[in-house]
């Protein structure tokens, strides 16, 4: 028996003992003979790093197991037969009333887990992916520990982008290829969208302080340059006009996010001339992709149909994801806002924002509200975490991506007043019609 079987026996027998003695520790029974067997040398450091390093090993294993169950079927020829087993319909109209608005919005979040490196993670990932979780897939030798940044959290999130994206053009493509087959008259008129795609990592603020203003507009020219770069590559061969301009596009949306990063912003100077830039009128500052969706749909309607397929299969790319790799949730927590629209209607700070008076007051200020015009100079100076958010959207609205709507998460949101408080800076700002303003119910009085 090894000496981890030995000891996982041990801890059974131990645990036993909790039926006479409901305070007895078994787990801290077993350190402490193990403690002694290492102090009397019956246990060596050998020993105790070959069972650390099977321990590690089946947490892994089990880990990679868990997701494959979780993910199946892994192969992709399976799960398109099961979408196309969905795809049934009677008429075009009920075909495209289906597939033409997502099924699902899957939002990619960070929060790594910070007991694996990367490539454990790689590993597990690998493992679960293959079909054959085992051992000698799953296990990787230990190594040093990886620094996680916020830069990290953001790459990871763009991997999973770009794979995601991936599986839906395969999914477009059959739900094209079904159309076409039964409504071959009609087919090109579809506009699948099974998923729509989103991501909060570099622009979450509830309880992080790594995260500026910068990096978010940072972020999102860096996702704008891209996603334009990938629509650019599958269409060189395809529209090679409309992927020239997507390509000079995304090369000047790096070119802002390299200007952005190295600024420094309490510069003013320096702020001030990245500021003129951002904004600045320029051929390839696309902020819209509409114009071309409709000259590869334009294209589409003439070319043959395995040409017409790649154009719209692209093209259904671009409206569910815009100009980034996908829609941006922001998020503050509902004291943030709480404390921003005080100083607007109780700078005495005697009234209580629960209360039918603060109602009022709210919706008198929606009514009196005005669209201001806003810069980075306001972002600049602007000391309110929430308001800071909203002139962020503001700038990524107007000079990055105008199509995209933003999602604005309201953590622990308990009042009414702070929903409408977000709604009363979304319109101060002249961004109403593209913030959805959502708050999370996350407390029992909520």
């Amino acid at each position: 028996m090894t000496l981890l079987a030995r000891l996982d026996a041990r801890l059974q027998d131990l645990h036993r003992r909790t039926a006479e003695t409901p305070l007895f520790n078994p787990v801290f029974q077993l350190s402490l003979e193990l403690s002694r067997q290492i102090e009397c040398g019956e246990l060596g450091l050998g020993d105790v790093s070959t069972l650390l390093a099977e321990l590690e090993c089946e947490g892994l294993l089990t880990r990679a197991q868990r997701l494959e169950r979780l993910i199946g079927p892994v192969a992709p020829d399976l799960n398109l037969a099961r979408i196309a087993a969905l795809a049934e319909a009677d008429t075009f109209a009920e075909f495209t009333a289906r597939w033409q608005h997502p099924v699902a919005h899957v939002v990619f979040t960070a929060h790594p887990t910070f007991l694996l490196t990367a490539r454990q993670s790689a590993a597990v990932a690998s493992a679960a992916s293959s079909g054959a979780a085992d051992a000698a897939t799953a296990c990787v030798a230990p190594h040093g520990r990886d620094a996680i940044t916020l830069d990290c959290e953001h790459r990871a999130a763009m991997d999973a982008l770009t794979r995601a994206q991936g599986a839906r053009d395969a999914m477009v493509r059959g739900l094209l290829a079904e159309a076409r087959r039964r409504w071959p008259d009609q087919w090109r008129d579809l506009q699948p969208m099974p998923l729509r795609f989103a991501t909060w990592v570099g622009y979450d603020m509830d309880g992080r302080t790594d995260i500026s203003w910068a990096t978010s507009l940072r972020y999102r020219l860096e996702e704008k340059s891209e996603r334009l770069a990938s629509y650019a590559e599958a269409l060189a061969a395809l529209a090679p006009d409309q992927a020239d301009l997507l390509r000079a596009a995304s090369g000047y949306a790096a070119t802002q996010a390299g200007r952005l990063a190295a600024t420094d912003i309490d510069d003013p100077a320096e702020l001030s001339e990245t500021a003129n830039h951002f904004s600045a009128s320029h051929p390839f500052k696309l902020t819209s992709l509409a114009p071309v969706i409709a000259e590869l749909e334009a294209i589409a309607a003439s070319a043959d149909d395995a040409t017409a397929e790649s154009l719209l299969t692209v093209a259904a790319a671009m409206r569910a994801d815009g100009l980034g790799m996908g829609w941006i949730h922001f998020r503050v927590n509902s004291s943030q806002l709480q404390n921003a629209i005080r100083r607007r209607i109780d700078p005495a700070g005697k009234l209580d924002l629960a209360s039918q008076a603060a109602l009022m007051r709210m919706r008198e200020l929606l009514a009196e509200a005005c669209p201001l015009r806003s810069n980075m100079a306001a972002l600049a100076i602007e000391s309110s975490t929430a308001i800071r958010q909203f002139l962020a959207m503001a700038q990524i609205l107007h000079h990055v991506d105008a199509d995209a709507p933003i999602r604005m998460l309201v953590a622990e949101c308990e009042q009414p007043t702070t929903v409408l408080a977000a709604l009363y800076f979304a319109r101060l700002f002249g961004i109403e019609d593209k913030v959805d303003v959502s708050p999370l119910f996350e407390t029992e009085s909520a």
